[in-house]
């Protein structure tokens, strides 16, 4: 496996503390009680599947192997099962509720964010990592 950048922080790869540091974002801004508006404005699903593609996105960038499958596969399943979770535990947080068609959204936005890496990559091969 070749690294994805040779960027470090702290001696951390740059896209894994970019990654960290976006999902930790995530996880406090979706279990914030409904009165602290701090998201951006926009229509609810747009903005659930824009966090989630650049979530995807960032998972391709920092995982690298040949066998594509499974490495699509297991971006796509972690990632969607993640946002179950997400939906499930907004349920535990005032004035929030666990919506399906959110999580829909949300694994719209990380399919779509593979798709797009992948025809990237094709198009780009030698300049994306494997």
């Amino acid at each position: 496996m070749q690294p994805v950048t040779k960027i470090t922080i702290v001696g951390l790869r740059f896209g894994v503390v970019a990654l960290s540091l976006y999902w930790l974002a995530i996880f406090v801004g979706t279990h914030l009680p409904a009165g602290a508006n701090i998201r951006p404005a926009g229509n609810d699903k747009v903005i659930h599947f824009s966090a989630y593609f650049l979530l995807g996105l960032l998972l391709c960038y920092v995982t690298t192997s040949e066998r594509l499958g499974q490495r699509f596969g297991a971006i796509a399943a972690g990632a969607m099962a993640y946002a179950a979770i997400d939906e499930a535990t907004q349920a535990f947080v005032p004035g929030r509720y666990p919506d399906p068609l959110d999580f829909a959204a949300d694994s719209a936005g990380v399919l779509s964010a593979i798709s797009v890496y992948l025809l990237a990559r094709y198009f780009f091969r030698d300049r994306l990592p494997r």
